[in-house]
């Protein structure tokens, strides 16, 4: 038993003074502390701690989740320079890894510094970042990933929406839309085949006008994201959409009301409540983003102030709160906001 102890509190104490040590999984699930040693022709050198001793390994990186690929990656090539970063971007593009990915960018962008030369090297930068989250939107569109998409969508258009013109933006946020109707439509469709169909009518004749301005809110909201290039016009639409979601609230409150003791139109209406509720939030998501990227952020706090005011515990809100914060104390720079590309609730 003290051997075993001993072995342990050794293990524990070895991983926790070595800085360089970092906890990786493989793809069958097993997790390692390991200190990476090299990386040469997609193979990695490891000294891993086990059994009382050290055991230095070579492992190919498609062992291996693309999480911890990618650290293993990132800590054999320690990038310093703006090239050895954005290859490193580019490296977590490939592996789908969007928060590293961004956060590469960004690296990459600090390291370029200031200047006409720093703002030639960023450029490119800033055209490979959009090309990727297209091609990151496109692949969530296939494959059915609506929340991926939407995320993806949100960071193209709000801060590096000067990379695509009104057209390109429009015909990607429609891909997004579209995969979003099929998606609800499908719901849908599951909560109504229960129904028998004079049921089912009078239901959908009771909700139309609901969904109407539902639908109509959906519209302003796609016209917003695609104009994201145009602030004052982008947030114009945004608050037309939130103003339309309003009114189908109160309609659904009012329906809600009459029809207290209806089960079935209220399961089906609850659903499109919440919906509602979902949409006018990220209309306000999406105002709050584009001012914070032309520097307007007495605007976009007003906009996450609606949004607290509403629901005070929303994450997101709070998110974009302290990303407001941020970026008005480095104003001078952009790029801390254009690259941050962090995990969305």
């Amino acid at each position: 038993m003290k051997t075993v102890l001993t072995f342990f509190l050794t293990s524990v104490l070895w991983t926790a003074q070595d800085a360089s040590t970092i906890g990786v999984t493989t793809n069958d699930g097993r997790t390692l502390n390991v200190q990476v040693l090299g990386l040469a022709n997609g193979m990695a050198e490891l000294k891993i701690r086990s059994l009382g001793g050290e055991a230095t390994i070579k492992r190919a990186l498609t062992d291996f989740k693309p999480e911890s690929a990618f650290a293993i990656e990132l800590r054999a090539t320690d990038p310093k320079t703006f090239e050895q970063y954005f290859a490193m971007a580019k490296r977590a593009a490939e592996l789908d890894l969007l928060p590293q990915a961004g956060f590469q960018a960004r690296s990459a962008a600090k390291a370029a510094g200031t200047g006409p030369e720093a703002e030639a090297k960023k450029k490119p930068l800033r055209a490979w970042a959009a090309d990727a989250l297209e091609k990151m939107i496109a692949t969530s569109v296939a494959a059915g990933d609506l929340k991926r998409a939407t995320d993806c969508l949100s960071i193209l258009t709000t801060k590096l929406a000067d990379e695509r013109t009104d057209d390109q933006l429009a015909k990607i946020t429609a891909s997004v839309e579209s995969l979003r109707e099929q998606v609800e439509q499908k719901k849908a469709d599951e909560r109504a085949a229960k129904l028998e169909a004079k049921r089912k009518a009078d239901i959908q004749k009771a909700l139309e006008p609901i969904q109407s301005l539902s639908a109509k809110g959906d519209k302003t909201l796609s016209d917003a994201i695609a104009k994201a290039k145009s602030t004052s016009t982008s947030a114009r639409l945004c608050e037309s959409a939130v103003d339309s979601y309003k009114a189908a609230w109160k309609q659904a409150e009012e329906l809600t009301k009459k029809n207290a003791d209806d089960r079935d139109l209220q399961l089906q209406l609850a659903p499109i409540v919440d919906r509602l509720v979902d949409q006018a939030l990220r209309a306000a998501l999406h105002a709050a983003n584009v001012l914070t990227l032309q520097g307007d952020y007495r605007g976009a706090t007003e906009w996450v102030n609606r949004i607290l005011a509403f629901d005070p515990d929303n994450e997101d809100a709070k998110d974009m709160q302290k990303t407001i914060i941020m970026a008005s104390a480095a104003s001078s720079d952009r790029d801390d906001y254009r690259y941050g590309w962090g995990r969305r609730r």
